[in-house]
């Protein structure tokens, strides 16, 4: 009987957060935010989450403009937390971009800290497996379900719910007198999200933005400028993390000296990558872009959502086998994703088949009625080689895959005066820039990512489209743009079916202007331009 009695108390005690005369919601914390942390979720925060903490609770409107790894995640999943134990009737809303970004890492992050809430910072710290919970902290009341959509919700009402951006409706459907809208991935949030929060701030509802500062337009980019009044706004770079300042991992996850040491060699510390990603700074003077950091940061963040359904195709940008000099790169894509990036030094032209065969082998399904399609570059004596060597392997083994082989320094649509782009290079560069545009998705890659976001369109003087030389992207990336010109190959399916159609018998007499490719050339393995 005193046993069952115990246990009794002991559920109560879960339920309602007892633990140090607490029952939430409790105004215990509600002015003191940075306590709740410490006390009830066992979290030291670093300098820099004190900063936000404090302005969500003194600010109604608050955005914060970061780079990678300072627990952005982490201090919105807490502050959420803080804000559903310390508010009658509290409602709190977390939104983001993508599902994944909501339940696999929002939603994650705040079912991980509600478990391991109920011991204090310090006795985490002198007896990290002593019971919870301890004698200065308390647990916190509900069990959060598996998906943000279905929430924490304790039994007067109060709840933490998630939904991504796209749900305008259900954002714009929650109401109430304590309610709190949490925003990750702000910069990219569309403008008609932040008109259904802004209709819900008449009755008092409060909003914090994260983000990297990654569009220069929008609602998270005018809380820095137009509408700076309104906000309290902070900027968080990397390089002050206790973990760069201390050259120690002080802190598991945030960004470390050699992370930081990392970016500067690869984007250079003057670079639009480095102060937006790592120093929270908007980058502007974007215009001419082909790829804004914005449309590579949105295609980053939807590749673990993406479509890959559809064909396989492999793009294959080739290098010389010197070792020394500029990367091979392969890359698989199916439909609206980009499956991979493989990149090395040093192949022979049998070596670029051999690794060439091993992604097949990887990424082809059983039964698959479709033949691989090969997309590579064929102009120059290594691209001659290596082309050669592809098509005599196929000769042997058609079942394999199809091969395409791409002579960017042919005339785009052949010698048409009425064409746009002047070279086939130019017409791949904007055949990859609108894939992305509509749902293009690709892995992140730190060197892939300066390479997108490196060239530029001009006019030529014919009012031709021309994208920045690869001599002028070599001056300025220190290298080759190999893993971009492997992207480019990659979507050139379907773009022009005159010119991208694999062939495997002798073509018919073409006209004049025909284009760009003629697939049988490679054959001739020593012939070079």
């Amino acid at each position: 009987m005193l046993e069952a009695f115990a246990e009794a108390l002991r559920r109560d005690a879960t339920a309602t957060g007892y633990g140090v005369g607490l029952r939430w919601p409790s105004a215990k914390y509600r002015g003191d935010p940075v306590a709740f942390f410490r006390e009830i979720l066992g979290v030291e925060p670093w300098s820099r989450q004190i900063d936000v903490i404090e302005a969500v609770r003194d600010h109604p409107r608050v955005a914060v403009s970061s780079g990678h790894k300072v627990s952005k995640s982490h201090t919105a999943a807490g502050i959420a937390l803080w804000f559903y134990c310390s508010f009658d009737d509290a409602r709190v809303v977390m939104t983001s971009t993508t599902s994944r970004q909501v339940d696999q890492i929002l939603w994650r992050e705040l079912r991980m800290m509600h478990a391991r809430a109920g011991r204090c910072a310090t006795c985490k710290r002198d007896a990290p497996d002593g019971p919870r919970p301890c004698a200065h902290s308390a647990q916190i009341g509900g069990e959060p379900r598996d998906l943000a959509r279905t929430g924490l919700k304790a039994p007067d009402f109060r709840e933490v719910v998630g939904f991504t951006a796209r749900e305008a409706e259900a954002v714009a459907g929650v109401s109430g007198a304590n309610l709190l809208y949490i925003v990750d991935e702000a910069s990219g949030v569309d403008d008609a999200i932040y008109e259904a929060i802004e209709g819900n701030r008449a009755g008092g509802a409060r909003i914090v933005m994260f983000s990297n500062p990654t569009r220069t337009e929008g609602e998270f980019y005018e809380a820095f400028n137009e509408k700076s009044k309104l906000y309290r706004t902070l900027t968080i770079s990397s390089e002050e993390t206790p973990n760069v300042i201390s050259g120690q991992d002080l802190i598991p996850g945030l960004a470390t000296r050699r992370w930081l040491e990392e970016k500067r060699e690869e984007w250079g510390e003057d670079s639009p990558m480095y102060k937006i990603r790592v120093k929270g700074m908007f980058a502007v003077r974007e215009d001419g872009k082909i790829m804004s950091i914005h449309a590579i940061a949105e295609a980053e963040k939807r590749w673990a959502d993406a479509d890959d359904g559809g064909r396989l195709v492999i793009g294959l940008d080739p290098a010389g086998e010197s070792g020394d000099g500029d990367e091979s790169a392969f890359v698989p894509r199916r439909t609206q994703k980009i499956l991979a990036l493989y990149a090395m030094r040093g192949l022979t032209p049998e070596a670029h088949l051999a690794h060439l065969l091993g992604i097949i082998k990887r990424y082809r399904r059983p039964r698959e009625p479709a033949l691989p399609l090969v997309v590579m570059d064929r102009d120059g004596s290594i691209g001659a080689r290596v082309y050669g060597t592809l098509r005599g392997h196929l000769d042997q083994h058609p079942d394999d895959y199809e091969l395409v082989g791409v002579r960017g320094s042919y005339p785009a649509d052949g010698n048409a005066p009425s064409r746009v782009h002047d070279r086939v290079r130019d017409k791949l560069w904007f055949v990859f820039a609108t894939w992305l545009r509509d749902g293009g998705a690709i892995p992140e890659d730190a060197r892939l990512a300066k390479e997108l976001h490196a060239p530029e369109w001009r006019r030529d003087l014919r009012g031709r489209d021309k994208v920045t030389s690869k001599e002028e992207l070599r001056k300025m990336l220190g290298r080759s743009p190999d893993r971009a010109d492997a992207c480019c190959l990659a979507t050139w399916e379907g773009s022009a079916p005159r010119d991208a159609m694999p062939m495997r018998e002798a073509p018919p007499p073409m006209p004049q202007d025909f284009p760009v490719m003629d697939p049988y050339a490679g054959m001739r393995t020593w012939e070079s331009r």
